[in-house]
Parts: structure tokens; sequence; C-alpha cells
């Protein structure tokens, strides 16, 4: 297991735990206190965790930087993004929203004929337009580094386009078949795709299964599409009208 993977889940830990002791991480992960150590130590220059005497807590006020998040769980998003684009169709207007996961979408898309892309990430705009694709950006507020866009202006946006599919994650998914999110202004944003497009998809990694967020946003009744790299309890399916995928 390379150090990346380790403190992917590592992090896959605190999320579900919020503390844990660094013998529960060594017992977990099965790799040597030292080595553990030094993920930790990273992590907290990170400014992921904050560590204290034999333990360490998620800073779970935020969600993780976006350029950690970037990079973390890299084979398994790069799944879920290439499941997601097969979605597309040929001239769709597609969103995508500023997650890390639908940024790994934007290599898949370029190869899609007429399509029109509206999305609040900056970084993937300007993929996709070097790319000839067709591109708005919502503009807003930058909400977070280093490019992200959100607030009223960004989602007053959305009123403008008939959105054919629209592509978004969170913070969170429960096995009542709820999608968290950590702050208010998540909720209203995953509202606000379910209402201006006409199918819904949502990504969900491995790292969001079962885990906390502070407010529910959506529910597996209000999507059309769940696509994850784990695979969710068949007695969960059978309540909801959901397509499910799974990449694995």
């Amino acid at each position: 297991m390379y150090q990346q993977e380790r403190m992917d889940e590592i992090m896959k830990i605190l999320k579900k735990n919020h503390y844990v002791t660094v013998d529960y991480l060594v017992k977990e992960i099965k790799y040597s206190p030292a080595s553990i150590r030094r993920d930790l130590t990273l992590l907290q220059k990170q400014g992921l965790i904050t560590r204290s005497y034999g333990g360490v807590t998620y800073k779970d006020a935020n969600i993780s930087p976006f350029k950690f998040r970037q990079h973390s769980m890299k084979t398994a998003k790069n799944a879920l993004a290439k499941k997601a684009a097969s979605l597309v169709k040929n001239g769709d207007v597609v969103f995508l929203d500023g997650s890390s996961t639908t940024q790994y979408m934007g290599r898949f898309l370029i190869e899609k004929k007429g399509i029109t892309v509206v999305t609040c990430n900056m970084l993937l705009a300007d993929f996709l337009s070097e790319h000839g694709i067709n591109t708005y950006c919502t503009g807003g507020k930058v909400v977070e580094y280093p490019g992200i866009l959100g607030g009223d202006f960004a989602l007053e946006s959305l009123t403008k386009f008939y959105i054919d599919i629209a592509f978004f994650s969170s913070t969170a998914f429960n096995l009542k078949g709820q999608i968290l999110s950590l702050g208010e202004g998540g909720v209203r944003n995953h509202r606000a795709f379910r209402n201006h497009s006409k199918q819904l998809v949502y990504l969900c990694g491995s790292d969001k299964f079962d885990t906390e967020g502070k407010f529910v946003s959506l529910t597996l009744n209000d999507i059309d599409y769940f696509i994850s790299d784990q695979n969710i309890p068949e007695e969960l399916k059978q309540n909801y009208k959901t397509t499910f995928i799974c990449t694995k």
C-alpha cells in the first residue's frame, strides 16, 4: 500500500469515527506505527487532522481541501467518472458540480459531440473549452480554492439553462438512503440541481459510505442514477426507483 492509499484509508476511518487512537489505526490498516505516524504528520501539515497524545481527531468543521480531495482515491474516481460520462449523449446540456469527483469527467466528455457543459469549477471549464467543448461557468463567489464557485449568483445562473443531465457528489451518504451535506449551502445546491435538470446523477465514492453529515440535502428518491465503487445492500435498493451502478 502506497502512502497516499494509507492516508486515504486514515481519512475514511476518521470521517466515520471522528476520533481514533494511533494503535487503532495500526491494527486497522496493518502498517507499522512509524509509517502511520509519518502519514499523520503529513495529514496534520495539510490541516486535515488534529493530533493529541496517542490519538487523532478529524477536523470536521469543513470538508477536506479541494487539492487534497482531487488527488485522493484517483483510481476509484476515474472509474466513477468514466461510467458517469457514458450516460451523456451527444448534444446534451450537462451540469457538473464543483466536486473533485466530477472534475475527473472532463477527459471523458471531450470525446462527446455537440454537448454543452455548465459548471461551477473554473479549472474544469478552462480544460473543456480548450478542447472545443461549448462551456459555461456559473459565475458567483469563489467559495473554495483554486476556483470553485458558489453562492446565490451561481445558483441563479442554473435557471438560465435547460439541463438534460446533472452530476454531483456530496460529503456523505448513509444507509437510510440520505445524501448528506455539512452545510446549508450544500442543501441549497443539491436541491437546485434536482429542480433544474431532467436527470440527476449522484457519484458516491466508498469513502462517503455510511459516514455523517449535518444536513439531509436529498434522498435516493430524488436522483435518477447512483454510481459508486461499492455495492449497497439489496434491501435498500428495493425501496427506491433509482438506477444503481457499481464500477467494481
